[in-house]
């Protein structure tokens, strides 16, 4: 269970290293499109420019999840989908603010 977790652990903080980057080409979308194309570039846009980023300018790091038994896929593939389980809550947090307030 040790060793489970410890992977886990290891994906979340890949995870959290690529939020920043989508994040903020996020909010770039949310300032140019608005909130409609906040939501797509959130998604999924963001996140795959994030990765594009790391494998550009970390691709050594990938090197440390290998060594720790995790592959490239499964870091993208759980990356991805925690990327999509945040932004749905992101977006119903905003979008229940936006309501409670307009």
């Amino acid at each position: 269970m040790d060793k489970f977790f410890r992977k886990q652990v290891n994906i979340f903080e890949f995870y959290k290293s690529t939020l920043v980057i989508t994040l903020s080409v996020s909010l770039l979308g949310w300032v140019f499109g608005g909130f409609e194309s906040f939501k797509i570039i959130v998604v999924i846009l963001g996140f795959w420019i994030s990765i594009l980023m790391k494998e550009v300018n970390s691709k050594n790091e990938y090197l440390f999840y290998s060594n720790n038994g995790i592959s490239k896929f499964k870091l993208l593939i759980s990356s991805f989908f925690m990327n999509v389980v945040f932004s749905v809550l992101l977006i119903w947090i905003v979008n229940l603010i936006k309501h409670l307030y307009a």
